[in-house]
């Protein structure tokens, strides 16, 4: 049930992409009332919003059946098998080869049960003869080079009654990928991809595709929070019903050089098929 408290708004949003199927699924563990309640709603987002409100209302067991489903059936749904992926699994983390960077951060949990947060980290192969390194990335916070280790998992304001584990693991290097070339090195890449000269002009330019493509605009607004932008703005930009409203008010709430900077670089870590085109097209028109 604490799932899905914590996750309501967002299993709404998730599960309104295909509302009737996740509905079907879960027939038997609804009473024939609260099947008909269901599906009496008259738009998709009102029908998931009921759903979750009658398997809560059945209380502990029928949540964790409804829970297994979703685990399940979570390929339908991309935005849940990422918050799965993301959750469950652990992230995986990958910085310059054989380096380490773990900036995990809990806040504001309230959790009865076990709080896991355990993380992969991938392994790289050894640093080929010719890497250069004095070419990091500019949009970086925190960069981990010649298998460096960097630690900086935060936790505040957080009532757990279980055991809390942040475990790191580190992974096996593949057999395949080897860390880059001066020609194609992952530094020198995400140092182009993130150069931009102007970005208020950036950001003016490409508002309109901005506003229509952007859709992980919650996970935006959450690393944006963190460091620049103000709980209230936050705060307000979740309470908008649509991924296009929220990013419409992002965009005109970041006025300051910090927020704006701030911005890019949750572009770039949350919609970066987006910002690649963005990117790829103002290249081409120069």
């Amino acid at each position: 049930m604490e799932f899905l408290e914590s996750t309501k708004t967002d299993l709404c949003q998730w599960l309104s992409t295909g509302a009737q199927y996740i509905i079907d699924k879960c027939e038997d563990i609804l009473s024939v009332k609260q099947g008909k309640a269901v599906c009496n709603q008259d738009t998709d987002e009102k029908k998931i919003n009921m759903l979750l409100k009658c398997i809560m209302e059945r209380g502990e067991k029928t949540c964790e059946e409804f829970l297994e489903i979703l685990k399940k059936e979570q390929k339908h749904y991309p935005s849940l098998q990422q918050h799965f992926s993301k959750n469950m699994d652990g992230p995986t983390v990958y910085a310059d080869c054989n380096s380490i960077v773990d900036t995990r951060k809990v806040t504001n949990v309230q959790v009865k049960k076990d709080l896991n947060m355990n993380a992969t980290v991938q392994a790289g192969e050894m640093n080929p003869s010719g890497v250069n390194h004095s070419q990091l990335p500019q949009c970086a916070d925190m960069v981990a080079t010649n298998s460096s280790f960097i630690f900086a998992s935060e936790v505040s304001n957080c009532t757990i009654d279980g055991d809390f584990n942040m475990s790191l693991r580190q992974a096996p290097p593949p057999n395949a990928p080897q860390c880059p070339g001066p020609s194609e090195s992952k530094e020198s890449k995400l140092t182009s991809t993130c150069s931009i000269a102007d970005i208020p002009g950036f950001l003016k330019r490409n508002r309109v595709i901005l506003i229509s493509r952007v859709k992980n605009v919650k996970a935006i607004v959450d690393t944006m929070q963190s460091t620049v932008y103000p709980d209230e703005l936050a705060a307000n930009v979740n309470a908008q019903s649509t991924t296009q409203e929220m990013m419409r008010l992002i965009l005109d709430t970041v006025t300051s050089t910090g927020a704006m900077k701030a911005l890019i670089k949750a572009l770039h870590l949350h919609q970066k098929d987006v910002m690649d085109d963005l990117m790829r097209d103002s290249n081409n028109t120069h």
